[in-house]
């Protein structure tokens, strides 16, 4: 028994580009992708800062002034100052 397999003629685009179009087209598409690429930044950056936003919208400003204590971060002590 024997499988006949069909072959199908090249398609009408195989047929009229060239592989010289076809660099220059890939080429293009690269060019194009760093500007897509900028756009998503863009917009990644716009989403993020939406919470921070919202947060300093509840968020009461106070400042500091000369004198006042404000809380030190733990430091390691030494001999010195024993």
């Amino acid at each position: 028994a024997m499988i006949l397999v069909g072959i199908n003629p090249p398609s009408w685009r195989r047929e009229t580009t060239t592989t010289i179009e076809n660099f220059t087209t890939m080429k293009e598409n690269l060019v194009l992708l760093e500007e897509v690429r900028e756009a998503t930044h863009i917009r990644e950056f716009t989403v993020k800062q939406r919470p921070n936003r919202r947060y300093d919208t509840r968020v009461i400003p106070r400042g500091l002034k000369e004198g006042d204590r404000g809380l030190r971060r733990p430091m390691e002590r030494t001999k010195e100052e024993n």
